[in-house]
């Protein structure tokens, strides 16, 4: 994943795998779900939840949004040159995860099963989703391992 863009290569691997490749492909891939298998889409979050057609509208607009989220991190990431624009989309991602995990937590409490004890395995992979890449967004945004501009003067 060598990067020959001289901004790009001052942001640690770590942060470009996960924002510029694993969570494009994770935000898509839950569009399709949610276009096209809503109810194993809704069955990832509870089995007691059920799918209703007349909701549909609901998920082609997370799909939408899922979209957005996608394209922001594969595209606008890649051709931004400002870190402050990277800031400001990470920061956007996290307050949305933050609401993304309050929202399952809840699911979670109104079935009971909020003890990790009786999670699902997609219960474990959902919450696990979220929790490791908020903390990598959380990093970033402290900006943890960033490098700054080479040819920035540095005042003492």
């Amino acid at each position: 994943m060598a990067e020959t863009d001289p901004f790009l290569a001052r942001i640690p691997i770590p942060y470009r795998a996960l924002l510029l490749y694993v969570e494009p492909v994770m935000a898509f891939n839950g569009a399709i779900l949610c276009l096209f298998w809503p109810s194993l889409f809704l069955s990832t979050f509870s089995p007691y939840l059920s799918y209703h057609a007349d909701s549909q509208i609901i998920y082609n607009q997370l799909a939408a949004t899922y979209t957005l989220f996608a394209f922001n991190q594969a595209v606008v990431l890649r051709v931004a040159k400002d870190t402050r624009v990277w800031k400001a989309i990470v920061l956007g991602i996290l307050v949305c995860d933050t609401i993304h995990l309050w929202a399952g937590f809840d699911v979670m409490r109104r079935d009971g099963t909020t003890s990790p004890k009786v999670w699902r395995a997609e219960d474990w992979v959902a919450v696990g989703s979220l929790v490791v890449p908020m903390g990598l967004r959380v990093a970033f945004l402290l900006g943890i391992g960033v490098k700054e501009k080479e040819n920035a003067k540095k005042v003492h």
